[in-house]
């Protein structure tokens, strides 16, 4: 199998989608020591799974800064990796 090699860490700032810099600075603007950007990955980077999420949750690793932690879907994802292994 070929290794995968970390991806550089996302700058957390991009000011490349308007709209997307808007909603970051209203969340900071309300929530102002929250995470609120690209959200670093984390694990094994030799792993034989990769989880890939669509976007941070608001008050998940938006809040947290950590990939499925502290809101609903990471609260399923956790327990169904435990449960199936």
């Amino acid at each position: 199998m070929k290794k995968v090699t970390a991806a550089p860490e996302a700058p957390r700032d991009c000011p490349l989608c308007p709209r997307l810099v808007a909603y970051r600075e209203a969340v900071r603007a309300k929530e102002p020591s929250w995470f609120n950007g690209a959200v670093p990955s984390f694990g094994n980077d030799t792993a034989e799974l990769l989880i890939v999420g669509l976007a941070p949750g608001v008050t998940g690793a938006n809040r947290t800064g950590r990939p499925f932690t502290g809101d609903w879907a990471g609260d399923l994802l956790y327990a169904t990796l435990d449960k199936f292994g």
